[in-house]
């Protein structure tokens, strides 16, 4: 037997495994905030997709019964809009629709659609589907909560883009939006604090496609 190679193996010093550690704790450092940037700007891109949709949805709407509608209300009343109020709450990712209605069929009227002192009609009486009237039906986990408000005073063809006074967005809740209203204009909004540190608002409406941040920042 070779005792001589044996006796010359020699390993690692203290201190090089010191420098071993530290090297890979900087390189931790830079990367964990840099991945994290990545998956927040990923996150944030659902408010545009899905905004974009909503504008896209909207439009058909409007092309063929000549009004906008209102949408605030979804049929999973544990993860409708009114159920995150807190800009300083951290809100959690959540589906759309309950998979019960999913599987049954998600509620809607029916056309022809009339429009009366801002209330929405169908052909069975007052209207009630909200998203599923302009066919929105987003699967899957979502991290923002959206809602549209129709009518003259938030958002018409003449205005330029959403901007926070249009839709009160001083207080620390959402405004008001109710399925079965309708009117001339819209905006659509999505919110939300999913790190908790970053209440985020981003809006489109009837003339502004694109989506802008009203409040927050971008990731």
């Amino acid at each position: 037997m070779n005792f001589k190679r044996f006796k010359s193996s020699k390993g690692f010093t203290l201190i090089e495994l010191l420098i071993v550690i530290a090297i890979i704790g900087i390189l931790a450092a830079i990367a964990i905030p840099t991945y994290m940037s990545y998956v927040n700007r990923a996150k944030d891109s659902e408010a545009a997709t899905n905004l974009g949709a909503i504008f896209t949805s909207e439009t058909a709407f409007n092309a063929s019964n000549s009004m906008f509608i209102s949408a605030g209300v979804t049929e999973n009343s544990s993860h409708n809009v009114g159920s995150w109020t807190g800009k300083a709450q951290q809100s959690t990712p959540h589906p759309f629709y309950a998979q019960a209605d999913i599987a049954t069929g998600i509620p809607h009227d029916s056309p022809p659609y009339s429009c009366s002192a801002n209330a929405l009609s169908g052909s069975a009486g007052p209207a009630t589907g909200g998203f599923a009237d302009i066919g929105f039906l987003p699967v899957g986990t979502l991290y923002f909560y959206y809602q549209v408000i129709a009518g003259s005073t938030q958002g018409t063809a003449n205005s330029s883009a959403p901007t926070a006074a249009s839709i009160s967005l001083n207080s620390t809740t959402w405004p008001t939006a109710a399925n079965g209203k309708c009117g001339p204009g819209y905006t659509a909004i999505a919110g939300t604090n999913f790190t908790g540190t970053n209440y985020q608002v981003y809006a489109v409406n009837d003339y502004t496609s694109s989506s802008g941040i009203l409040e927050g920042t971008n990731y």
